[in-house]
Parts: C-alpha cells; sequence; structure tokens
C-alpha cells in the first residue's frame, strides 16, 4: 500500500528527503489537491502564521499550467528576519528568489461572507511590508511537477523575509510600486505591483474569497505574501539577495552554503 501523499510530503520535509514522481499518486482535481495540502497543514508541528499567493500573473500561469492564482500556507519555521543569515541546506533545492508585498491582517475573517475586492480588503489590513519569499519544492524535479502536486505541497513555498511594517494608511498605490531584486547590490530584475493580478490588493483580495470559499477562516495577525513583483531568479551560495520597495522599505538575506 502506498503511503498517503500528505504523509510522504510531511516527511520530506522533516527529514529532508526528495521525493520521486514514481512514488507519489498525483491528485484527480484541485479541490483533492488542496485537500492533501490541508492534511500536510495538520500534519506538521510548526504552526501556520499565513498563506502566500502564486501563479499571479500571466507568465507564471502559463509556466505553471494554471488558469488561476495558486495558495499555499507559511509556517513560523519558514520566517525569517531581514539581515540574517541562511543556509542553504536548509532547502531541498537552491531556493528561487521572489520580490513581493505581504499584508498583516488586522481582523479574523470568517468564511461566508461577502465577496471582497482590492478597494473592500483594505479595511481588513493593518499593514504592508517589502517581502522576499524563497521558493522551491519538496520533489527531485523541483518545479517540473503537475500543477496538482505543487499545489499539494504548498505551492513551493520555502521561506518569508519581511522588512519593516509600514501602516496601510502610509501606502501609496502599490499597483505603481516600482520594486527591484538585487544580488550583492546589482539589480538583476525589476516590476511594479501591477505585475500581481494588477494590484496586491487585487490578490489580497482573491485569497481571501478562495479561503472563503473553501471554508477556511484567515485569523486577525495572519501574514499574507501576495506574488512575484520581478518575476523568480536564481539563487547561489553566499550572496546577500535583497527586495528593494522604495517608499515601502527593503529587505534582505545572506544565503550562505
Amino acid at each position: 500500500m502506498s503511503v498517503p501523499l500528505a504523509v510522504a510530503l510531511a516527511h520530506a520535509r522533516m527529514a529532508m528527503q526528495s521525493l520521486s514522481l514514481d512514488d507519489v499518486v498525483i491528485p484527480d482535481s484541485a479541490s483533492s489537491s488542496y485537500a492533501v495540502q490541508d492534511q500536510l497543514i495538520s500534519l506538521l508541528a510548526s504552526p501556520q502564521i499565513g498563506w502566500k499567493v502564486g501563479a499571479t500573473g500571466p507568465t507564471s500561469q502559463q509556466k505553471l499550467g494554471v488558469k488561476t492564482p495558486l495558495v499555499g500556507p507559511v509556517f513560523a519555521t519558514t520566517l525569517f528576519s531581514s539581515g540574517t543569515t541562511v543556509q542553504l541546506t536548509g532547502f531541498h533545492h537552491q531556493p528561487g528568489i521572489e520580490s513581493e508585498i505581504a499584508f498583516k491582517i488586522s481582523t479574523t475573517l470568517r468564511p461566508g461572507g461577502k465577496p471582497l475586492n482590492a478597494i473592500s480588503v483594505r479595511e481588513i489590513v493593518s499593514a504592508a511590508y517589502p517581502a522576499i519569499e524563497l521558493v522551491c519544492t519538496r520533489f527531485e524535479t523541483n518545479f517540473a511537477v503537475p500543477p496538482a502536486l505543487l499545489v499539494a505541497d504548498g505551492v513551493a513555498h520555502a521561506g518569508l523575509i519581511l522588512g519593516d511594517e509600514v501602516p496601510t494608511n502610509k501606502l501609496g498605490d502599490l499597483s505603481r510600486l516600482a520594486i527591484s531584486t538585487l544580488i550583492d547590490g546589482t539589480e538583476v530584475s525589476s516590476g511594479t505591483g501591477a505585475e500581481v493580478l494588477g494590484d496586491p490588493f487585487e490578490s489580497l483580495a482573491w485569497l481571501c474569497n478562495h479561503l472563503s470559499g473553501r471554508g477556511i477562516e484567515l485569523p486577525q495577525g495572519s501574514i499574507v505574501t501576495t506574488g512575484a513583483c520581478t518575476g523568480i531568479n536564481e539563487s547561489q551560495a553566499n550572496e546577500l539577495v535583497a527586495t528593494d520597495a522604495g517608499p515601502l522599505g527593503s529587505v534582505s538575506i545572506h544565503l550562505s552554503e
């Protein structure tokens, strides 16, 4: 009898082992994939502190073979402080680097309410952050997996680094906010908040509506990172990685061997 996918994924994380596609059964629907993800969350000891939204632009959706954004959990053990050093041995692969905008949720959002949009969702946000997300999967083939397995595995979330929080009343138009990814001080990619469903608040609204549809509560204090504004960049050992979000501030992390 094969090991349930959620159990295999949990073991892969805890034992720092990679899964072969030959050893797993691919979920046959989006709902089945998210059901596996829910089971994975329940099996891991680390508290969940929020969510990530991925595949928030046409390029990433085409690359992953999906037509909608995807959502995965963020855990206390995958949250790192800006300016710290993180060893690459703690990841299943050299993680990809994404510059993002993240939000802190100010009030518990329970399922079943009215659908939210980029305007109304501001009412449940207390602050924003410049953010770096580190991404990789727990599979031997890394990103080269069917979308169903990507969802089950938590949409490749491996780490989140937040800068200083900026109160909501000090935020400008985030869709026009220019963001850059820098490695050792050199810009390697750039974009704006519009890369994320047209506006990072739109990405947050999508997440809230998605969770509500699955009957999942979004607790006060949750952190939501909204998707890559500058695409995905490769990482190497002994690099200083930074996100510069202009008036929103900056965030950095050193990746060591």
